[in-house]
């Protein structure tokens, strides 16, 4: 994340022509802190081939993915999608010590974080608990959960927590959980989590004072609707990286003594054996996917010209003709403006979505509901999501985990060393462009093929015909499309504003 450094994804070129379009509107802008610049374009990268070639390249192959599918898979071979369930073979339990010591662990790197944020250094690159936070958590661990299935089921520290407080009882719920609540908290948490990482200034203080009121959240949470209720809903994190999980050829099952079994699986099995049960959960996911469609546009030049160039132009006679009299009042309207977008992102998707899903409905002419349409096809923009998420935030992965040894040998940032170490580089070596785009283009493009296979695998189980599901996955082959050209396009824009 941009609150730790600024990292070096790809770009067309850095197009710097639009800065003056923003200094003439609002020169106080440049006293506002950009407290995420994840996408900054610090080396200049010429792609090899005119940009338009990768988009219809990347458009291309999902036409023919869809093709090929279409013609090939037969609702026989969908059996995994039909309700029941892959074969899943057992590969054994993972023994006891290893659960309870992978427990205390989690719960010690959660304490770790909290006290470096509480009393270590305010610089941020030299906070242990921001390279751990935001960079090995919410990025690293996301992506191996991935791979690896939902291992923080097991490991959560804040469930742990409520077991040694005996929080956690089936007994000691004080309020069923509301059907009607859903996931709406972990979504609130899940804006309130992109909030902090791209508007709130990078300080290890400020990432404590949240982990602590959201730990409070949580244990209350437990408290009051019982754990099972409460990390299946309303916990983000429990949310997330189940959700990420069901990409992974691995599951973990905890019986209620404790014992955590692992079966494997097909790749994306989970996806297709199950679906979203809640319009808050689809809401959820396509929040992964819209957050960082935002990150990636919030401070680029096509972002600002919006509001520089064209809401303040149509708004004129709101604020007058002087714009050094009305500057201070710009200001405050594009920052919000700045969290509008994000508060907006999901239900801009969501809008979008059940338009391709009516269109679904309107081809095939089925007895199903709108609603149960689109929780049915929920899941398969889970790939989509991951993979642009890494697209963005795997170079931040490279040019934070070489600092590790020495965050960890010195976590408060007190100046400890251990010579085997030596002192820390200055500054991190520079990245070779070329690899860092084109692994980019092959991430968003991989994730969307992914999508396509797992929306035809859907459809083949909803409507059980070959015909109905061909025509079915039309507009959703437009949305799968869309999404890469837009993904493509987004990690392409430059920013207006460079440190």
């Amino acid at each position: 994340m941009a609150a730790i450094t600024q990292p070096v994804p790809p770009g067309i070129g850095c197009r710097c022509s639009g800065i003056a379009i923003v200094l003439r509107f609002a020169p106080g802008l440049l006293a506002f802190p950009a407290a995420a610049e994840a996408h900054a374009f610090v080396q200049p990268y010429t792609l090899p081939v005119p940009f338009g070639l990768y988009l219809y390249g990347a458009a291309a192959t999902l036409l023919l993915t869809f093709f090929v599918l279409a013609y090939f898979a037969r609702p026989a071979t969908a059996a995994v999608a039909s309700g029941a369930r892959a074969e899943i073979s057992a590969s054994g339990e993972v023994p006891a010590w290893l659960v309870d010591a992978l427990r205390a662990f989690a719960v010690g790197l959660l304490l770790l974080t909290l006290v470096a944020g509480s009393y270590g250094t305010r610089n941020p690159d030299a906070n242990i608990g921001m390279t751990l936070f935001w960079v090995i958590f919410v990025l690293g661990f996301t992506y191996a959960t991935a791979l690896v299935g939902d291992v923080f089921a097991i490991v959560n520290p804040w469930r742990t927590i409520a077991e040694w407080l005996r929080l956690s009882s089936g007994t000691r719920a004080r309020i069923v959980y509301p059907r009607w609540l859903g996931y709406w908290p972990a979504l609130v948490a899940y804006v309130a989590l992109i909030w902090i990482e791209l508007f709130a200034l990078p300080r290890p203080s400020t990432l404590a004072s949240a982990l602590l009121v959201y730990s409070a959240v949580t244990l209350g949470g437990v408290w009051l609707f019982g754990a099972t209720a409460w990390f299946r809903n309303g916990e983000v994190f429990s949310v997330l990286l189940r959700l990420v999980g069901l990409l992974a050829p691995l599951e973990y099952r905890v019986a209620g003594n404790g014992v955590v079994t692992v079966r494997r699986r097909a790749w994306f099995g989970g996806v297709l054996e199950g679906k979203a049960d809640r319009m808050s959960l689809l809401l959820f996911v396509l929040f992964m996917l819209s957050s960082t469609t935002f990150d990636g546009m919030h401070e680029t030049l096509v972002w600002m010209n919006v509001f520089w160039k064209y809401l303040v132009h149509a708004f004129q006679p709101l604020w007058g003709t002087d714009l050094i009299a009305s500057q201070r009042m710009l200001e405050r309207w594009y920052v919000a403006f700045q969290r509008a977008g994000l508060v907006l992102s999901p239900f801009l998707y969501f809008a979008v979505y059940m338009i391709v899903i009516a269109c679904v409905k309107a081809v095939t002419r089925t007895p199903m509901t709108l609603r149960e349409l689109a929780l049915a096809f929920a899941f398969t923009v889970i790939p989509i999501a991951i993979v642009y998420n890494m697209a963005h935030y795997w170079t931040l992965l490279l040019l934070q985990i070489p600092k590790l040894p020495y965050l960890v040998a010195d976590p408060f940032g007190a100046g400890w060393t251990l010579p085997s170490l030596g002192s820390p580089p200055a500054e991190p070596p520079p990245l070779d462009m070329a690899p860092i785009w084109n692994t980019e283009v092959m991430l968003i493009v991989g994730g969307h093929l992914v999508g396509v296979y797992l929306a035809h695998r859907v459809a083949l189980r909803v409507f059980n015909s070959r015909r109905a599901a061909f025509v079915s996955q039309v507009p959703m082959l437009v949305l799968m499309m869309t999404y890469t050209v837009l993904g493509l396009w987004v990690i392409s824009q430059p920013l207006a504003l460079e440190r």
